[in-house]
């Protein structure tokens, strides 16, 4: 859905061979992250499980991720019939609306979850809490450059 966000034009054939392209920039990453795993984090008692967890966790979910976008765009781009039937859906207006109310409720989510995340993290960690502030304040400096940005251009 991000990548249908990210990359959505009026040229829909362009659009997916953008998508194609993050797709394999995803797949670097976890592909990175994978051998990362492999030759770094595996076996290696100095570092938690957790962490050994995260990687092979977030390098596969990645990569999996990369692998679906990827074929997605490689099939529709090779089948004209799939792709009319893409282009129809994802250029509804009833489609954009609810892409973009989802990213909206899902925005007002994450910021007061956060909030409410300061008030438990403080007290245990003052590196989780001054993330935490970080992701609301980058949050919040990115909804204000979207906000001007957009109303120039709408």
């Amino acid at each position: 859905m991000l990548a249908k966000f990210l990359f959505s034009s009026d040229d829909f054939e362009k659009s997916l061979r953008r998508r194609r392209l993050f797709a394999f920039g995803m797949l670097a990453v976890g592909i990175t992250g994978l051998v990362c795993f492999l030759l770094l984090v595996n076996g290696n008692e100095t570092i938690p499980e957790f962490i050994q967890g995260f990687y092979m966790g977030a390098a596969t979910g990645i990569t999996l991720g990369a692998v679906i976008l990827l074929v997605r765009a490689t099939y529709l781009l090779g089948h004209p019939e799939a792709l009319k039937k893409a282009r129809i859906k994802e250029t509804d207006e009833r489609e954009k609306q609810i892409v973009n109310e989802s990213f909206r409720l899902a925005g007002v989510v994450t910021f007061f979850t956060v909030a409410a995340a300061l008030f438990v993290v403080l007290p245990f960690s003052f590196a989780a809490f001054y993330a935490l502030l970080g992701v609301m304040v980058l949050y919040s400096v990115a909804f204000l450059l979207a906000d001007v940005i957009l109303s120039r251009r709408l």
